[in-house]
């Protein structure tokens, strides 16, 4: 009886695997998300933010309008401008990915804040980034923790390894 209903289960796990991977293939040749980093809540912070680069290898306009982090409650797309002199950080609600584009989120520009975590988030932990788009398409990336001294470690370097001649 027990061998019956694991064949049953396994025909149709077996049977769902084909069009989970295309689906996937599909996503990854045109949508890719490279370098994805999260920092480390630092003591006493609600929030954290989190960098990556978005490319769209497609030749249609994309449209991101929500992302999520595995074990935390609630991410935000936000960009910094610059308004009268100073820069400050504001929500966005979409971003449009232009055919062929590559955005970087990054420190100083587009980046996601995070807030409300379920647990300690772990320097080298893994946890998985999804992106929503207005057409309905998903997208998941592992997303990699990441202390801020380890962040600010390697700017120091690339700055000092620049020499003028």
């Amino acid at each position: 009886m027990f061998a019956k209903y694991l064949a049953v289960f396994t025909s149709m796990l077996l049977s769902l695997a084909p069009s989970q991977v295309i689906a996937e293939q599909g996503n990854s040749s045109k949508l890719v998300v490279q370098h994805a980093k999260i920092r480390q809540f630092l003591p006493a912070a609600t929030s954290t933010a989190a960098y990556f680069s978005l490319m769209n290898h497609s030749p249609q306009t994309r449209i991101l309008q929500k992302a999520t982090i595995s074990g935390l409650g609630r991410v935000e797309i936000h960009e910094h401008v610059h308004s009268d002199t100073m820069m400050r950080m504001q929500k966005v609600q979409e971003l449009t990915i232009s055919p062929h584009q590559t955005i970087s989120f990054q420190p100083g520009g587009y980046h996601l804040m995070a807030f409300e975590p379920a647990g300690e988030l772990r320097k080298g932990g893994k946890l998985t980034l999804t992106l929503y788009f207005a057409n309905g398409e998903q997208l998941e990336s592992p997303i990699k923790v990441v202390s801020l001294q380890e962040e600010m470690g390697k700017q120091e370097n690339s700055h000092s390894e620049h020499k003028h001649h």
